[in-house]
């Protein structure tokens, strides 16, 4: 199904958040009608910004019409295995997304990345590398920056599509990018899939319908990555932090590495010249390196790049010092394991500040590495903060802890806290939503209570 076959269909749009409302701007242009069906009230000042919606069906009752359509676009945020929309599938009613719609419509090949952390990090560097060792127009989009199909109209045949992919994204996506990049896969919102095989099974989607002329890169050091290839025809090369590869890169002996299959290696650079701090964001390096070299950059071009580049805003970003202590912005950690990254990345003393809206995860291991590592305070936030506590008090854990009641609180607690030398570290390990409208609102607010904001 493409954007064309939608003309004359009846078409209603199954949650009106961003992508939804980005394939809106792509049907209003094209005069294709559709209704939109959402759980929050419509106001007066979203109807009449979008007059050309033919129908709206919102509040609690905003599922109730699914069957008088002809296709349903499902928002990301909405399951494909959501009771209602598995009546209506059964009733004959098209199911799609604006993910689908985009590879269906894209004209040029597609690199994906996913995994459970590192994605957008592993995007955005990739990026990077690519625009920097070669002429090809780069499209970046997908979980994060912008929606896919906006993309659309400005993408050629001779560019290339970059895009980050959740599970949200995959699981009922019916195609496969030409080279899908997996970084590592643990698990992660088990408060939208049963369980962890569902969410693991919604990833391999980025593969299951791959042709043997494209291209697999898996991580190799997470066995769950490295069990991709056997869904997928696909030419299969990989990337590590421990070890050599036979084709991908990887880093050992404080240097970074290439291979071109049936090739000797090719050292990059000393691990020294990449800028971004971390074990784990030297697995992201090693994932775009090995997704460039497949493009054909060259290495002198991926050295520069790995020494230029910054990082994402939200993501373990450096914002500041003050009385020699450092403030750190990771509100993109939603998950443990990403938060567990951060506080390795670090080898000064930290302060955490922790907590969120739920995901369903297991805060264990998490607690087990705070009591491990050189967090001397966690000052917790959100309906998790407490569940963070109990796991903490089950580990053993011997420094402060306080739950707060807001950020401007935590921020405060923690700079009392701080002496000379310690960072103060916002990694959430979970989702922004309850106190934030999403993780960019939360980490602005960190740097505003920290007096870092931006002017």
């Amino acid at each position: 199904m493409t954007l064309d076959t939608l003309t004359g269909q009846r078409v209603a749009l199954v949650g009106f958040g961003v992508e939804n409302r980005a394939l809106g701007q792509l049907l209003r242009a094209r005069d294709i009608s559709f209704a939109v069906c959402d759980a929050r009230p419509a106001d007066s000042g979203l109807k009449s910004s979008w007059p050309s919606v033919v129908a709206w069906h919102t509040g609690p009752s905003y599922l109730d019409e699914l069957t008088s359509y002809d296709v349903l676009v499902r928002t990301p945020g909405i399951s494909p295995l959501h009771p209602r929309l598995q009546q209506a599938a059964a009733r004959g009613v098209r199911i799609t997304t604006q993910m689908q719609l985009f590879f269906a419509t894209c004209p040029c090949p597609v690199i994906g990345v996913t995994g459970t952390k590192g994605k957008g990090t592993t995007t955005m560097l990739l990026a990077a590398l690519l625009e920097a060792g070669q002429s090809r127009r780069i499209h970046v989009g997908g979980n994060m920056g912008e929606p896919p199909i906006a993309l659309l109209d400005s993408i050629h045949s001779a560019d290339l599509a970059l895009l980050e992919m959740s599970s949200f994204q995959l699981q009922d996506l019916p195609y496969s990018p030409q080279t899908a990049l997996v970084l590592s896969v643990t698990q992660d919102h088990l408060d939208y899939h049963v369980t962890r095989e569902e969410y693991v099974a919604a990833k391999r989607n980025i593969v299951a319908h791959q042709h043997p002329e494209d291209l697999l890169i898996s991580n190799a050091d997470c066995p769950t990555a490295q069990t991709f290839k056997d869904y997928s025809p696909a030419q299969h090369w990989s990337f590590s932090t421990k070890s050599a590869v036979e084709a991908g890169a990887w880093s050992t002996d404080q240097r970074i590495w290439m291979r071109l299959p049936d090739a000797p290696p090719i050292e990059i650079c000393d691990r020294a010249h990449l800028s971004l701090p971390g074990t784990h964001n030297l697995e992201n390096a090693c994932a775009a390196v090995a997704a460039a070299a497949a493009f054909g950059v060259k290495p002198a071009s991926i050295a520069q790049t790995l020494s230029d580049f910054r990082g994402l805003p939200h993501r373990l970003q450096h914002v500041g010092q003050q009385a020699e202590i450092d403030y750190y912005n990771d509100s993109l950690a939603t998950t443990p394991d990403a938060t567990i990254a951060a506080v390795r990345a670090l080898e000064q003393p930290i302060i955490l500040i922790a907590g969120g809206a739920s995901k369903k995860a297991d805060f264990a291991h998490l607690a087990q590495v705070i009591t491990r590592t050189s967090v001397h305070g966690v000052l917790l936030l959100g309906e998790e903060g407490p569940r963070i506590g109990e796991a903490l008090t089950a580990s053993n854990y011997a420094g402060r802890r306080h739950l707060c009641a807001s950020m401007e609180e935590a921020v405060a607690e923690a700079v009392e806290w701080a002496r000379a030398g310690d960072a103060i570290l916002l990694s959430p390990a979970c989702a922004s939503f309850g106190m934030f409208s999403d993780y960019k609102e939360r980490g602005e607010c960190f740097k505003r209570a920290c007096g870092l904001a931006e002017s």
